[in-house]
């Protein structure tokens, strides 16, 4: 078993905040039930291809053009302003109901605790604050000042560095297992949340940590 983490470091989207409002907003826009999943597939696509092929653009500019490409695949055309509403739900998510008690009792057990986000640094703010949890992080951060789209080596070794902390003192939380394979790699420690509909990677190493939700993550945190 590793070593006790210091730094957890949170994933954003579904990991701490519930995005059924996007996914309805576009399922209802579109007119198909499975367009917000293949919307969020080509997001995650097209990020990485930035990735890969040495480009960068906004993590928003990308699901706006990754929306009117899936709008199109299902014969619709939505206008930028139509787009610009739909993808404006993301700044007025909930946090899942564990979320803000699951944070207070890590941080009350002394762990240091961050976010880091693929979308830009002023979403995240807003995001995090509008949920009522930003003023549980010690930091928050963007891929943004790194120039790549996470599972990239380095935007996990840039919250490492920023947080000045080797990377086996660190615990990547998240409920996408391609983030934790990142991080896995990167050397961090791993937890993955199974929020409903997200399973793991099989060919991943195995998790550190497991659990339902945060409340059960802090229980196994928290000896």
């Amino acid at each position: 078993m590793s070593s006790s983490p210091q730094l957890l470091i949170f994933d954003v989207n579904e990991t701490l905040l519930d995005t059924k409002a996007v996914q309805t907003a576009i399922n209802k826009e579109i007119g198909n039930p499975e367009a917000a999943g293949k919307w969020f597939q080509s997001l995650l696509h097209y990020s990485l291809v930035e990735t890969v092929s040495g480009d960068f653009a906004d993590f928003s500019q990308i699901a706006d053009a990754c929306l009117e490409m899936t709008a199109e695949n299902y014969d619709k055309a939505l206008s930028a302003e139509k787009r610009e509403i739909i993808l404006s739900e993301f700044k007025k998510l909930s946090s899942h109901e564990e979320v803000f008690e699951g944070l207070q009792r890590l941080k009350n057990a002394g762990f240091i605790i961050v976010a880091l986000s693929n979308g830009t640094l002023e979403t995240v703010n807003e995001q995090l604050k509008f949920a009522g949890i930003s003023p549980l992080f010690d930091r928050i951060f963007s891929i943004q000042s790194v120039g790549k789209f996470k599972p990239h080596p380095s935007t996990y070794a840039y919250v490492l560095d920023k947080m000045e902390i080797s990377a086996d003192k660190a615990l990547m939380i998240a409920a996408h297992p391609w983030d934790l394979l990142g991080a896995a790699r990167a050397g961090l420690q791993t937890a993955f949340i199974k929020r409903v509909g997200k399973s793991n990677y099989p060919l991943s190493s195995k998790n550190d940590f497991v659990a339902e939700d945060l409340m059960e993550l802090s229980n196994q945190l928290i000896h």
